[in-house]
């Protein structure tokens, strides 16, 4: 073996001119230091770190066990008033307004809420957006935190949706051709349950604590379930009630309404662009 066999590229000066601290730092390293120092962070990599980091199995077993008191609800309805139901040829709709009516009042807002609110309370117990906020990072993260959220809804009312197919399906027996409206519904229902995460996504940022954005989304609770009891016409705006709205639990005459499910979809982006812009300037705002 000769001596130029034996040498070590990675110590080598002539080689590895980092090596060498004498010889300052390398001019073929230079171009490469300054393209990553321009890359623009990434907000898939920021949506990646969002899921693996999320303490989630919790709200996935509550959210079934929630969907499965709503269903039972559902399901006892039509087997006590099946002849009813029969003579005026209502099947799936039968389940699906006592099916949907409670989780989509308070357990689901209720849930939504806590699950975003646990994930932005550890940001602030670590500092994360001071951090964040240095780095120049912070939109990265919020539009992670975002898709993060979207992919969230969509699960939860995917959770929802497959619980109602089975429930109608194998203990009524209804026929699988009627489920086009239900499924349609997923589209608004995505999109509030979004909503509501966002909105406690920007509570979250001024609040700070769990507690604390807990407390202020427990009273937008409740105000949605009064104002959906109360004056369910005009309640279709209101932030909380948009998964009410939205499945039309209130209004099963327009159940297949592509008017109402424009509507319902429309208030829910609304407030998911309304709520984001809030929790950007907030979330901007910790220094």
């Amino acid at each position: 073996m000769t001596h130029a066999n034996a040498v070590n590229p990675a110590t080598n000066p002539a080689i590895n001119p980092a090596a060498n601290p004498a010889a300052g730092p390398s001019h073929a390293a230079m171009p490469r230091a300054h393209a990553a120092g321009r890359r623009r962070p990434s907000v898939w990599a920021a949506f990646r770190w969002e899921t693996r980091k999320a303490g989630n199995l919790w709200y996935w077993i509550v959210t079934v066990l929630f969907d499965a008191i709503g269903m039972f609800n559902g399901w006892s309805q039509y087997t006590g008033f099946q002849a009813e139901f029969a003579r005026q040829g209502v099947t799936w709709a039968a389940i699906w307004g006592q099916a949907i009516l409670l989780p989509s009042m308070v357990f689901m807002p209720v849930l939504v809420a806590a699950f975003a609110a646990q994930v932005e309370a550890n940001e602030h117990r670590g500092r994360n957006w001071q951090r964040l906020n240095a780095a120049g990072t912070v939109n990265a993260a919020i539009a992670g935190k975002m898709l993060h959220g979207l992919a969230a809804s969509a699960l939860t009312v995917l959770v929802f949706e497959a619980e109602f197919i089975l429930v109608g399906r194998f203990a009524a027996g209804f026929d699988l051709a009627q489920l086009g409206p239900f499924l349609l519904r997923g589209i608004p229902l995505t999109l509030s349950v979004w909503a509501i995460m966002t909105l406690t996504q920007a509570v979250s940022a001024k609040a700070e604590s769990f507690a604390g954005t807990m407390s202020v989304m427990m009273v937008l609770t409740i105000g949605g379930c009064a104002l959906s009891l109360a004056a369910s016409a005009i309640a279709g705006p209101y932030p909380l009630a948009l998964i009410t709205s939205a499945s039309a639990a209130r209004d099963l005459a327009n159940i297949a309404s592509p008017a109402s499910m424009l509507a319902s979809t429309t208030a829910a982006a609304i407030w998911t662009a309304i709520s984001a812009l809030i929790f950007r300037r907030l979330a901007k705002q910790a220094v």
